[in-house]
């Protein structure tokens, strides 16, 4: 009887403890809540701060639905777009090999109607990530465009899969791509995220 009673204790403290590491704080959530299919036409991508319906060939919703990325590739280049449920900055990093190091960091932000977004390289655990050019790198964002409204931002931008430059991520057709990403309330891209934070994967097509 008592060694039963000890086998039922003992499953019970298992299943608490169990159920601690499935639970995600405020600030980090699972890899992925949804992805949408390709179409099977795509229309025009613009930089212009405006997310068309058939601009991207796939979307994945993050921390709850606060951010959504879009994206689409071909062979030469990569198309993104980050729409954060915030008024200040979004950031996305892509392949970091502990936390944040050595991501490949793209950050956005709207103030004032003008919209800021830097290449940059997370050279610690925690950061910092500075822009490419202050390691001796290159500013490979070709293209971008922002907007504010309505409590969100988004952010778009234009790379090249493989843009030669040490601080940037090479990228494949077909690759799964595993990501970073973060946000905060304020435009100061060196304030903590206090939004959101969190990971993800992403497949090229």
């Amino acid at each position: 009887m008592k060694r039963r009673v000890l086998v039922l204790l003992g499953l019970l403290l298992a299943v608490v403890a169990f159920s601690g590491c499935t639970s995600y704080s405020s600030e980090t959530t699972s890899p992925t809540t949804s992805i949408q299919e390709s179409p099977k036409e795509l229309g025009e991508w613009k930089a212009d701060g405006i997310i068309d319906e058939k601009e991207y060939a796939h979307e994945l919703s993050l921390a709850g639905g606060k951010l959504i990325v879009y994206w689409r590739n071909d062979d030469e280049y990569l198309y993104m777009a980050l729409k954060g449920q915030t008024t200040g900055w979004v950031a996305i990093g892509f392949e970091p090999t502990q936390s944040m190091k050595d991501a490949d960091m793209i950050f956005g932000w709207v103030k004032d109607g003008e919209v800021t977004v830097l290449d940059l390289y997370s050279t610690g655990t925690y950061g910092p990530h500075p822009p490419d050019e202050n390691l001796g790198g290159t500013n490979d964002i070709l293209e971008y465009a922002g907007k504010e409204e309505s409590g969100y931002t988004i952010i778009e931008f234009k790379r090249k899969l493989n843009t030669g430059d040490q601080y940037d991520k090479a990228f494949v057709r077909g690759q799964t791509i595993k990501f970073i990403f973060a946000m905060a309330d304020d435009d100061e891209f060196t304030l903590k995220h206090n939004v959101a934070r969190g990971s993800g994967e992403l497949v090229l097509d």
